[in-house]
């Protein structure tokens, strides 16, 4: 049995379920913070097929001060989500009895997936956050507040919108990312073991970093896998007022756009890639960091 299992079953479930939430949302917090402009830059690329440097020189010419406008939805939505997939994560599993002796099992992909669709109840942050990332609304509103006046009155129903293509991703990566982080960090850890060379300083702090390894890889792995389902979902979240869209119309109109070219559809993956093993990489240690000290 692994050590996270092990601190699982020997704490008190209650508290500690309680308590995964909160190293979730301040884990969700601390990652949102440092990458922020690096998801704006991703947007972008996703949005208008640009390059790298296309985009950032797009941003850029904007000025500082738009730099980290509409940070203040992604920053509830993904401290509140973080909070949510890993302390649902920890009830699911709890109500559904899953083994503690490995994360491979049914009951730990049910557990991860259901707690993933929770998350989509947060759909109409992403959906303000888009619309605010999206140049050519720049001057129809200043702010998140303006740009939920401006949803409104469209209806309840223009908040969730693409919110199919939000719980398609979050329930599947949730369940590959929770059932193979524990492997992974088993692996990093047993590849330490292994080397008897390694320094004693590095050995005090190898927890961390099989952490990070660990949740990165798997983040930047899952995150490339899903790409696609985000360029489809940003375009379907980046119109107002016009009737709903198929997601397999909208990515048949993207395909065509793209020239029916996987490299153009791709486009902005290997700065996805990038800051996802560093947003995950993040995430993970520090919510194990935070776990260890404010839950044992």
């Amino acid at each position: 049995m692994n050590a996270i299992a092990k601190e699982r079953m020997h704490a008190n479930g209650k508290e500690l379920r309680h308590c995964d939430f909160v190293c979730g949302w301040g884990a969700g917090c601390i990652e949102t913070c440092i990458l922020y402009p690096s998801y704006k830059i991703i947007f972008r690329q996703q949005l208008h097929n640009l390059l790298t440097k296309e985009a950032w020189k797009q941003i850029k010419s904007e000025g500082f001060g738009l730099l980290y406008r509409g940070l203040l939805p992604p920053l509830i939505m993904r401290t509140s989500s973080r909070a949510l997939m890993f302390g649902l994560y920890d009830e699911f599993c709890h109500k559904l009895k899953c083994s503690s002796e490995s994360s491979l099992t049914l009951c730990h992909v049910k557990a991860a997936m259901f707690a993933g669709a929770c998350e989509a109840l947060l759909c109409p942050f992403e959906r303000v956050q888009v619309l605010l990332q999206t140049s050519a609304y720049h001057e129809h509103f200043k702010n998140s507040s303006e740009a939920v006046k401006a949803i409104r009155p469209h209806g309840f129903f223009e908040f969730y919108r693409g919110i199919s293509m939000v719980i398609f991703r979050n329930s599947l990566s949730n369940a590959l990312f929770f059932t193979l982080r524990e492997p992974c960090r088993e692996m990093v850890l047993s590849a330490k073991d292994r080397d008897s060379l390694t320094p004693s300083t590095l050995h005090s702090i190898f927890p961390f970093l099989a952490d990070f390894v660990s949740g990165g890889i798997l983040g930047a792995s899952i995150s490339t896998l899903f790409f696609p389902v985000n360029v489809v979902k940003n375009r379907m979240q980046s119109q107002l007022g016009i009737p709903f869209e198929n997601p397999a119309r909208v990515f048949s109109t993207v395909w065509r756009e793209r020239n029916g070219s996987l490299k153009e559809l791709f486009r902005g993956v290997q700065l996805n890639f990038t800051r996802s093993l560093l947003a995950w990489g993040l995430t993970n240690s520090v919510y194990e960091l935070l776990r260890k000290h404010l839950c044992s």
